[in-house]
């Protein structure tokens, strides 16, 4: 595939993925009534769990470049939010709520690879 196709996949699913996470944001906020660290955290484990079983069908394949370049790296990597979730937990400690960054940063890195893990071996079966 030429590079400049690839480029153009990842921009156009790195776009995509933003404005996911930027609704699914929203929504997590506006309808569940939790925090910016929850709408994070719920973007990150569903990113991490759609990361995963897309690896599981794609590993090894050199038919989908196309694909990993659109979604797994594109899209997946503007939904995902490691960026902010650092934001967040620096707000947690800033605000006195070590505790709870502490929690936070722990639930976000082991539920997410749990996720990632699941799925992939799901997608491995199916």
């Amino acid at each position: 595939m030429p590079l400049l196709t690839q480029s153009l996949l990842v921009a156009l699913g790195g776009a995509a993925g933003a404005l996911a996470r930027f609704w699914m944001a929203l929504i997590v906020v506006r309808f569940a009534g939790g925090p910016a660290p929850l709408a994070t955290f719920v973007v990150n484990v569903v990113g991490c769990a759609m990361a995963g079983a897309l690896l599981a069908r794609t590993l090894g394949r050199d038919d989908v470049v196309g694909l990993q370049s659109l979604i797994l790296i594109g899209f997946l990597g503007g939904l995902t939010t490691f960026s902010s979730f650092s934001l967040d937990t620096l707000s947690l400690v800033r605000a006195g709520q070590g505790k709870w960054a502490l929690l936070y940063v722990c639930a976000s890195v082991f539920v997410s690879l749990g996720a990632a893990a699941l799925a992939f071996a799901l997608m491995r079966r199916m």
